[in-house]
């Protein structure tokens, strides 16, 4: 769950961390009044896909918005900053549980609240406030309906109505086809953006009727800059780790920033598992502790056991980076190094490929809710296999 807040965020092009391609791309088309009906941004999370759709929407509905920005001043903007814009409507993910029926509005209080603190956020963060692990959220049947029904009333009082879908992948079936004419010919002035992580699970009908607009992971000044703004009390050295481990994503570099406790934790767990890893090669006995390995990461939330899987996907892959005398493209902590250095020596190329076979399935056998301790365990036995 992240906790990464100083301030509400601000939905202007400024607040926008790097992108500065696609900024002046939008604000051209603003300026030329060519907007299109429908826009489809893609990209991994955390680049500020869902950011961008905001500030372009505030923009071309600002009463003074300028060759930069919006103006941040007016009406217009000051109802924008608090996502309550008449004329700005949302569609996202939600869980209906035992309830026959459910829309988005149903849940609109709690989605401006969890925006407001930042746009930048992964999907799992919403799903934990919207699902609370009990199930995968989507945007169901009844949703169509009432994206009709909104487009079917006149703007308030913008010029653009505009319609945010957020993950426009998890829309089912009967949702998406229900929309497609609306979709490729919305009334005048209506915008839709579908901000999208995963654009190649649309239907085709879909993203041909959108102009598509693809988002790069964020550069490492942009992160870096944004990051010594932000935390002016962090060193040199943790800022730099944090770029690294961040892979262009902001909320990873901020959750590198304020989750070194459980960085730490991690890095204790990958170094007993290896080691017992290590003896269990060397046929000693140690089927205890390994069992009370699993258990301890059994007891973690479902995302922290993922951030585990994913911590021990990376510091294997510096190992074998390390190994193969590419160790310009690793940043380690100090402790980190020190065991890298011992251990980088046993991570050949199929022993890699064989550690990353077992990470990715555990990661996957998470994902889809199974048995943790069953999964972590059986982990731990097979580690030893290529020591």
């Amino acid at each position: 769950m992240r906790k990464f807040v100083q301030k509400l965020f601000l939905m202007t092009f400024n607040e926008i961390v790097g992108q500065s391609f696609i900024k002046q791309r939008l604000k051209f088309i603003a300026k030329e009044e060519k907007i299109p009906h429908a826009l489809l941004f893609t990209g991994p999370e955390g680049v500020g896909k869902l950011a961008m759709a905001l500030a372009f929407a505030q923009y071309i509905n600002c009463h003074n918005s300028n060759e930069q920005d919006s103006c941040n001043e007016c009406p217009s903007c000051h109802k924008y900053n608090h996502l309550i814009h008449p004329d700005l409507h949302f569609v996202f993910p939600v869980y209906k549980g035992n309830k026959t029926s459910v829309i988005c509005d149903d849940f609109i209080n709690e989605w401006r609240d969890f925006v407001l603190l930042s746009p930048y956020f992964k999907s799992a963060d919403w799903y934990s406030i919207v699902a609370e692990e009990k199930g995968q959220p989507i945007i169901y049947a009844d949703e169509s309906l009432e994206i009709i029904n909104k487009l079917s009333v006149k703007n308030y009082e913008a010029k653009y109505k505009v319609i945010i879908i957020y993950q426009p992948e998890r829309m089912h079936t009967a949702t998406a086809n229900k929309i497609l004419k609306v979709l490729e010919e919305p009334p005048a002035y209506t915008v839709f953006i579908l901000v999208s992580s995963s654009p190649e699970l649309l239907l085709p009908t879909i993203t041909s009727r959108c102009q598509l607009v693809k988002f790069p992971l964020i550069d490492d000044v942009s992160l870096k800059q944004y990051l010594v703004e932000k935390y002016p009390q962090c060193n040199e050295n943790d800022l730099h780790q944090a770029v690294i481990l961040a892979n262009g994503s902001l909320p990873n570099a901020i959750q590198a920033l304020e989750n070194q406790d459980e960085t730490k934790e991690f890095f204790t767990l990958y170094v007993q598992i290896f080691r017992l890893a290590f003896e269990v090669a060397r046929n000693k006995p140690k089927r205890d502790e390994m069992i009370k390995w699993a258990s301890t990461i059994a007891g973690f939330s479902k995302e922290e056991q993922k951030a585990f899987i994913l911590y021990c996907l990376r510091f294997t892959r510096d190992h074998f980076l390390s190994q193969a005398s590419l160790k310009s493209l690793v940043y380690l902590t100090k402790e980190e190094q020190e065991f890298s250095e011992k251990f980088s020596r046993f991570i050949h190329y199929d022993t890699a490929q064989a550690l990353y076979k077992y990470f990715s399935d555990a990661l996957h056998h998470i994902e889809r809710n199974g048995n943790a301790k069953i999964i972590f365990t059986d982990l731990a036995y097979l580690l030893p296999k290529h020591f």
